[in-house]
């Protein structure tokens, strides 16, 4: 559903929670909603409906106190705001409900729904900037190169054990993201051995900085690798790739490097 159209699904679901005729289901509706659109009841319409059984209790003729309520009550109820010294008064349900005019008290409920949604039309969605998360490596590296202001790139050299193997790593200290372009990388299989990235930074000791353990699938002969370090890093002097056992490991002996790109 769009969003608009998640937002009258759950107003209806909030009238009939009001009204109590909700099934197992629907409450579970209601809850998912109400987190998905961060809603919670709308305490405009208790007001309205403890004013209806107030109503239905006080006049005979029913339909046209319900009208009269429609008429002066409803923009007043409606235009509250919950506060902390705001009191509730929750209306007695049973009762209403058992009583031959509930009819009108739903219609009068969804009156007022209907002026709330119109009250609560969603604005139409902002484009903006999409966190890495939300697009693919290529697109977010693409991002960050376009968006970055101090883009540190580097180019990888292969070493004699992987001649063929070229590739380029951006990187950035003020969004603490990079990203390495890899090709001609040998396909790995992930329950043997895994590629390991580690950033050298001066400012920190002498151990590296674990970037990140990454495959290299079949039949990607250039590969986009997010770096995943877990620690800040300032203004990195090198990047080292190693071939490691599968998990990766904490201290690398680097038995087997794959490349190296130095920011220097």
């Amino acid at each position: 559903m769009s969003p608009q159209e998640k937002l009258y699904r759950f107003e209806e679901l909030e009238a009939g929670r009001i009204l109590g005729d909700l099934d197992a289901a629907e409450v579970k509706d209601w809850h998912e909603l109400s987190e998905e659109l961060d809603c919670g009841p709308d305490f405009s319409l208790e007001l309205i409906a403890a004013a209806l059984e107030t109503e239905a209790v006080q006049e005979e003729a029913l339909p046209a106190g319900i009208a009269e309520l429609l008429r002066q009550g409803i923009p007043k109820y409606a235009s509250l705001e919950e506060t902390e010294t705001a009191i509730i008064r929750p209306p007695i349900w049973r009762s209403l409900i058992s009583s031959p005019q509930s009819g009108w008290a739903a219609a009068a409920i969804f009156a007022a729904l209907f002026i709330g949604m119109l009250a609560k039309q969603p604005e139409p969605l902002k484009p903006s900037v999409k966190t890495p998360s939300e697009l693919s490596s290529k697109a977010a590296r693409d991002q960050l190169v376009g968006n970055a202001k101090d883009l540190i790139e580097s180019d990888f050299g292969a070493t004699d054990a992987y001649p063929k193997m070229t590739g380029k790593v951006v990187w950035s200290d003020a969004l603490q993201q990079g990203y390495m372009t890899l090709t001609n990388l040998p396909v790995n299989d992930p329950g043997d051995k895994q590629y390991q990235l580690w950033i050298v930074d001066p400012s920190r000791d002498e151990k590296p900085v674990d970037g990140g353990v990454f495959d290299i699938p079949a039949g990607d002969r250039t590969a986009v690798i997010p770096i995943r370090n877990p620690l800040a890093v300032t203004n990195p002097a090198a990047f080292v790739i190693t071939l490691e056992q599968a998990g990766g490991v904490v201290v690398s002996k680097q038995e087997v490097v794959v490349a190296l790109a130095t920011t220097s």
